[in-house]
């Protein structure tokens, strides 16, 4: 984020969730941010973005920052035809990708991205501590342009070390093997599989609990391939009852919605069996709450 604009640089952050409110403000750190956020887990396509950003391009505005996915109510954004747009008004674009990739396959030249983060502890299927973040030859004039404003994540240090095949400093390099291992697995399958296997999976559990009676949180044609949130009463005692029963923790409601719903999460290490095993216990615990 530091290293996107010089000083006196605008911003627009899109949001749709608590981590769009998390990607605000880490950008009011460092820019002029103007902030626009949909409720009632609605998800962001050029029709709902177009005004925002012709307003921020009268405004001086340079960054256009959202989430791909925005992992509280599962929702994934249209980003392609958002970050498009907002290339031909002249800006950057930032997107957090923490629970997308790659589940949800992205391309820089493609999806006109200029800076997008993910983390190894989701859809990689990693051990916690590692942030990835990639960068298109438009990012790149802009870390040199940018002034350094932190040694932590300084993606100019990054960089000049990568030439040399080094870190500024010393890595997570348990994690790095780890990385490494799942990246090998994912070039075996082949992003398009591993993206089409995460795909299935997700249509399955929105199938099974849309069956079971409740309803989901996402609106169609944004759904996720990595998380499906869902309305449900008692969802606390429902999970309890999960973990207690059957080992099995689905998601907390999170946000706007963690009094609410639960979380199905089927990234990392599953598959198609360990997630009718979870479908199967989620409908167990159902009839026997009486829910």
């Amino acid at each position: 984020m530091q290293h996107a604009m010089p000083e006196g640089g605008k911003a627009l952050v899109l949001s749709n969730g608590a981590f769009g409110g998390k990607l605000r403000d880490h950008c009011k750190l460092y820019y002029e941010t103007t902030f626009v956020h949909l409720d009632n887990a609605q998800g962001w396509n050029l029709e709902r973005a177009k005004q925002h950003i012709d307003g921020a391009e009268a405004k001086g505005v340079k960054l256009l920052a959202m989430v791909h996915h925005e992992t509280s109510p599962g929702i994934l954004n249209k980003v392609r035809e958002i970050c498009q747009y907002a290339k031909s008004k002249g800006m950057l674009t930032l997107l957090d990708g923490t629970s997308a990739w790659p589940a949800d396959a992205v391309n820089h030249e493609a999806d006109f991205i200029d800076f997008y983060s993910w983390a190894s502890q989701k859809a990689i299927g990693c051990p916690s501590g590692i942030t990835g973040v990639s960068h298109s030859p438009d990012a790149v004039k802009a870390i040199e342009a940018a002034p350094i404003r932190s040694n932590f994540m300084n993606l100019k240090a990054y960089r000049k070390m990568a030439l040399k095949n080094e870190n500024p400093t010393t890595p997570a390099v348990s994690v790095i093997y780890s990385l490494r291992v799942a990246l090998d697995m994912l070039k075996a399958e082949t992003q398009t599989v591993f993206s089409a296997r995460h795909e299935k999976m997700a249509a399955r559990v929105r199938e099974r609990v849309v069956k079971m009676g409740f309803r989901l949180v996402v609106e169609p044609g944004f759904e996720s391939n990595t998380v499906t949130a869902f309305f449900c009463s008692r969802n606390k005692e429902i999970n309890s009852t999960l973990q207690a029963k059957h080992s099995v923790k689905l998601g907390g409601g999170h946000a706007d919605w963690a009094e609410t719903t639960l979380r199905f999460c089927n990234m990392g290490d599953v598959d198609m069996a360990k997630v009718e095993a979870g479908l199967d216990a989620l409908e167990s615990v159902k009839k026997e709450l009486g829910v």
